[in-house]
């Protein structure tokens, strides 16, 4: 789950992507934020519960400064499950207040003149956005607090709500996808893709991070063949040679039907194996079924055959 975690957050943490986000989703792709405008937040903050200290971690935080002056402190994070939704206005509104208790001037006894220039600084808003991966429906329940809590009516009144800003990216319309200009565009693209036509046809496109861009795929899909794709042509990248998103794509593919090639051909030697079959009689169903030799299909019944309790 943490390599997981991680390597959804390698492509957004780099600045250009992250301004690229930011500029299409909440300014319509003018280029409001710069690259260069970013720092990198704490994404650790901290809270006590039941008497102890707990650490919560956000998927990626920025400093937005223009001019030496802090804007914002903007924060992404991604979702590929609906099942946690209902508690993400929670997640939020704690993430969000400790950007803002960090804000707070630290007291001390011995300089009074440094609470004092604390208290004088321009306090910035804490801005986040949750992007939603699934393409089977939207996002649309448990995007702010109220929805989520079971209010007294006699309080309702006096309860402040708080709302967050879910992006589904595969239902984002395709005028909106084309106005990304980092290297964030090849996800939202695979997702658009798999929603509408329910299958992917990679892009002729170069793509400038592959490894981040491959690592989000497979994070978020949960499909280690984008990953595994990279790897094998890493040489040839890093050589100058062909970084079209297609060429890592047709690898990813090759790489699935070969995992589930051999996945079909384990089932096959561990179930006629467990039924009592002799050897010759497997090794023939392996070369029938997958077009093996006799001394392949021997190969892979010794590889496969399962272990004597």
């Amino acid at each position: 789950m943490v390599q997981k975690d991680l390597a959804g957050k390698t492509l957004e943490a780099i600045e250009e992507v992250f301004a690229d986000i930011v500029n299409c989703i909440m300014f319509d792709g003018r280029e409001v934020m710069k690259a260069g405008d970013l720092s990198d937040a704490e994404p650790r903050s901290q809270y006590k519960a039941d008497g102890e200290y707990h650490e919560q971690v956000r998927d990626v935080a920025k400093y937005w400064n223009k001019c030496g002056i802090r804007m914002a402190f903007v924060g992404i994070e991604n979702e590929t499950s609906k099942s946690k939704s209902k508690y993400m206005p929670l997640r939020i509104i704690s993430y969000d207040g400790g950007a803002y208790r960090a804000q707070l001037p630290k007291q001390t006894k011995k300089d009074t003149d440094q609470l004092v220039q604390e208290e004088s600084k321009a306090l910035y808003p804490a801005v986040s956005m949750v992007l939603y991966f699934g393409t089977d429906n939207k996002w649309e329940k448990n995007t702010s607090l109220k929805e989520v809590l079971t209010i007294p009516p006699e309080l309702e009144p006096y309860v402040n709500d708080y709302r967050i800003h879910v992006v589904n990216v595969a239902f984002l319309e395709r005028v909106q996808i084309d106005k990304f200009k980092s290297d964030f565009w090849f996800v939202a693209d695979y997702f658009w893709q798999l929603r509408n036509n329910k299958n992917y046809t990679p892009s002729d496109k170069n793509v400038k991070y592959a490894r981040q861009v491959l690592q989000m795929m497979s994070a978020m899909t949960g499909d280690n063949s984008f990953e595994k794709a990279y790897n094998d042509k890493k040489r040839e990248s890093e050589k100058g040679g062909n970084k079209n998103m297609r060429a890592y794509i047709n690898e990813a593919v090759e790489e699935r039907e070969r995992q589930e090639r051999e996945k079909s051909i384990r089932i096959l030697v561990v179930s006629l194996s467990e039924a009592g079959a002799a050897d010759d009689f497997i090794a023939r169903k392996l070369v029938e079924n997958y077009e093996l030799t006799p001394e392949q299909a021997k190969n892979k019944i010794e590889k496969c055959r399962p272990i004597p309790a």
